[in-house]
């Protein structure tokens, strides 16, 4: 870690820092050996390291010297390890498509249930209804029936009544209004 300077004026603060607490942060691009800087670790779910072939580059501490030595073998070892990656790359996407074809597969199981229970209530309410629609109209021809009765014996009385019953109180207030006018001595004007 670099000391801090503390600076108390602001001239110093612009100033550049003094040579011997200067420290060169960059790094060669050479200190950096190139099997580091294209090494790839790329661990996909369902690969198990342990059972995982390692290539003949890295066993060797002379191939690796080798492989640095030209451009062709380290195109040649990035194109491994790049073969490798897409590998990898392919298990991995085959591993996700069988999760997907999974969970669609449960989703569409559930989706199937929930169908046939929608489709069984709804068969169910039906079938409440129609009980109900039959109950309203056996309970409608029950009261027009009973309207019916009662509206027939409402017109034979009033039939009987108009046909039997006046015309008799007629006749006997007639005779008794005649009956009162002979007693009375009263004779109807001719």
């Amino acid at each position: 870690m670099t000391p801090r300077v503390r600076y108390t004026r602001s001239a110093d603060f612009l100033a550049s820092p003094p040579e011997g607490n200067a420290v060169n942060t960059r790094k060669k691009s050479t200190e950096l050996s190139p099997e580091k800087s294209f090494e790839f670790k790329l661990n996909s779910p369902a690969s198990n390291s342990g059972t995982r072939r390692k290539s003949s580059l890295k066993s060797s501490p002379q191939r690796k010297l080798e492989a640095l030595s030209s451009i062709s073998e380290l195109k040649e070892m990035v194109s491994s390890q790049l073969d490798s990656i897409k590998r990898q790359a392919d298990r991995s996407h085959s591993d996700i498509i069988k999760e997907v074809e999974s969970t669609n597969s449960r989703l569409h199981k559930r989706l199937k249930i929930q169908a046939q229970a929608c489709q069984q209530l709804m068969d169910e309410t039906d079938k409440e209804f129609k009980k109900m629609s039959e109950r309203i109209a056996e309970s409608c021809d029950a009261m027009k029936s009973s309207y019916a009765e009662f509206m027939g014996d409402a017109q034979t009385t009033a039939t009987r009544v108009c046909k039997t019953t006046i015309p008799e109180k007629a006749d006997f207030y007639e005779k008794a209004i005649n009956s009162l006018r002979n007693r009375h001595g009263i004779f109807p004007a001719a």
